[in-house]
């Protein structure tokens, strides 16, 4: 056996340890309050709407934090920081703080940071704290997770995250249609074309051409459908006088717009001179035609208030407030007490107007553009020649090589400008396009056509705000588009005002959207229902709509069908949000399965 000697030094400190643990034992660790982190435990946390949904191309939301009995500790600090979980990525989310204070009237301001929530003994709060987050591919299956620091004194204790919701983010509104329209330049107001208008008389009843009163006007029409012009379109407008049913006007009317387009429809077709295809000539709204019912109200813009009786009385009997069958006897009556007006009055309603669009395209212009590929194009050409030979060029580079010949010899003509971002928009360069219609909308302010374009293009780039403001100042124009708007406000998560926009009839899966995102999920299953050959999307979007209502079997049905007629929405239905209360039914797991003829073809 050996023995140890040790010195009285070591003797002494083994002796300081014994007594004052700090020196050489586990030193015991200072923590917050069990009472605040318990609080913090039992803190009701959830967002706001329960399952978040996408806007745009973020997905906006609050988080409602409630704490009940809050004990109060002085000088504690509370920072909460939300996070974001899918994929193995962390998205933080910007923080949350609390104070705790004795009282808040006796707190300075400038003692702590702004947007510092205070919080005083024993207190019940509520508070909301709106958070965006970019969209990401598989966020849909997310969880929302609460990362909570305790702060007392110089004590800092971070507790295990809370966890805020496991609902996911909804990402429904991706299936916006984009009813996103262009509008062209009026070519009369901007003088690049020429409107001639041809307004032809018919004896009563009478439809035929050959019956016309005006057979100068009859002529003058041939003469113009025969020359060289380019003629963009035509409209028809016809028209029958008041008297007699209004059916048989209307019937009339129609004979008579058919016998005009039967001989427009043969000029076109045969024409000497820049002839024109079937296919050009019955494309859609080329040649269109529309009734114009003439009412009684009509002979007052056509007879002088200063031509007396026949004047005074027929403005008495229409302001009445009879009812139309007593007025009508009473205009009867007056026609045969003033023959006159329907003599003199009513032939000039009894007609067929037709407008015709042209722009020159002769044999100048033509000779112009050969000038021009040849490289001996006068200098001194103005832009408003140089935009009707890009009207009439043969080629899309040809046409994109003059609209910038005028932007460089004219940078201050908005024309070309808008013209090149109406080609660049619809290439799909939407970020010259943007550019482009910017530009114009500088350069001319009052071009309602330039303000709609831009917002378009920004859609396009998703910028939804910038976008909705520029339609907004076309329509205070008076060039309103409404499916523009509502698609806007429907990105922007205003679903309300999109829904204003949308008429009954149109874009149904639009307004179903619109329903789901202001929580009427009842309204888009019936939209969605009555729709007549579904798409597969309208199919995915009422499964969608089915989940709302909590009907299993709609939503099994709608998804079999969807995935049946396009097999990349099973990717989708996987992942989607909306159908997590059904992952482990097992009819559900078998609606999504990949279809039998799939499978057939892809072994």
């Amino acid at each position: 056996m050996k023995y140890y000697f040790y010195s009285p030094f070591f003797l002494f400190l083994a002796l300081v340890c014994q007594v004052h643990p700090g020196y050489g034992g586990t030193k015991t660790k200072a923590t917050v309050s069990n009472a605040v982190k318990e609080a913090c435990q039992n803190a009701i946390i959830k967002t706001v709407p329960e399952l978040p949904h996408r806007v745009g191309d973020s997905i906006p939301f609050k988080i409602q934090i409630q704490f009940r009995n809050y004990p109060f500790q002085k000088n504690t600090q509370l920072v909460i920081s939300p996070e974001v979980h899918y994929n193995k990525k962390i998205v933080a989310l910007q923080t949350m703080r609390f104070l705790a204070v004795p009282n808040e009237t006796q707190i300075n301001p400038t003692e702590y940071e702004e947007g510092t929530a205070l919080l005083t003994r024993r207190g019940n709060y509520a508070f909301e704290h709106e958070v965006s987050l970019p969209y990401d591919e598989g966020i849909e299956s997310a969880t929302l997770e609460g990362r909570v620091t305790i702060i007392e004194g110089s004590v800092s204790e971070e507790i295990p995250l809370i966890r805020i919701s496991d609902h996911g983010f909804s990402s429904y509104s991706r299936m916006l249609e984009p009813t996103l329209e262009l509008m062209d330049l009026d070519y009369e107001k901007e003088k690049l074309c020429v409107k001639e208008i041809y307004t032809i008389l018919y004896p009563a009843g009478q439809f035929e051409l050959n019956d016309a009163v005006n057979k100068a006007a009859v002529n003058g029409l041939l003469q113009s459908l025969r020359g060289s012009k380019e003629i963009l379109e035509i409209q028809i407008l016809g028209s029958a006088s008041p008297e007699g049913e209004s059916s048989n006007n209307e019937n009339l009317a129609f004979k008579r717009m058919e016998s005009l387009n039967k001989l427009i429809v043969r000029e076109l077709l045969t024409r000497s001179l820049n002839p024109l295809t079937s296919t050009e000539v019955f494309s859609d709204s080329f040649i269109t035609a529309r009734w114009n019912e003439q009412p009684w109200d009509s002979l007052l813009n056509l007879i002088s208030p200063k031509s007396g009786k026949a004047y005074q009385k027929l403005n008495s009997i229409l302001n009445s407030d009879e009812d139309a069958s007593s007025q009508k006897a009473k205009l009867e009556k007056l026609m045969n007490e003033f023959p006159s007006i329907t003599e003199t009055y009513f032939p000039k309603l009894r007609s067929c107007t037709v407008e015709i669009l042209t722009t020159p395209s002769d044999q100048s212009v033509m000779s112009d553009l050969t000038a021009f590929n040849k490289g001996t194009l006068a200098k001194n050409i103005s832009s408003t020649r140089l935009i009707q030979m890009a009207l009439a060029a043969e080629s899309q580079d040809q046409t994109e090589s003059i609209y910038k010949k005028v932007i460089n010899t004219y940078p201050e003509d908005y024309r070309a400008h808008f013209k090149i971002g109406i080609i660049q928009y619809q290439e799909g360069m939407h970020l010259d396009a943007e550019r482009s219609f910017q530009q114009a909308v500088v350069l001319n302010p009052k071009s309602a056509e330039s303000f709609n374009n831009l917002g378009a293009a920004q859609a396009r780039l998703n910028k939804f705000s910038s976008s909705l403001k520029n339609f907004e100042q076309a329509e205070i124009l008076n060039r309103p588009s409404s499916s523009n708007k509502g698609y806007a406000s429907a990105q922007k998560g205003d679903f309300e005002g999109a829904l204003r926009q949308y008429n009954d009839d149109a874009y149904p899966i639009n307004r179903a959207i619109c329903f789901l995102g202001l929580n009427r999920p009842l309204e888009a299953v019936q939209l969605l229902s009555n729709i007549e050959n579904r798409s597969p999307q309208a199919d995915y979007l009422l499964a969608i709509a089915a989940a709302r209502i909590n009907d299993i079997a709609l939503v099994c049905d709608q998804l079999k069908s969807a995935i049946q007629k396009d097999v990349q929405l099973r990717a989708f239905a996987k992942k989607e949000a909306e159908f997590n209360p059904y992952r482990i039914n097992p009819k559900f797991r078998e609606s999504i399965k990949l279809p039998a003829d799939y499978l057939r073809s892809n072994p």
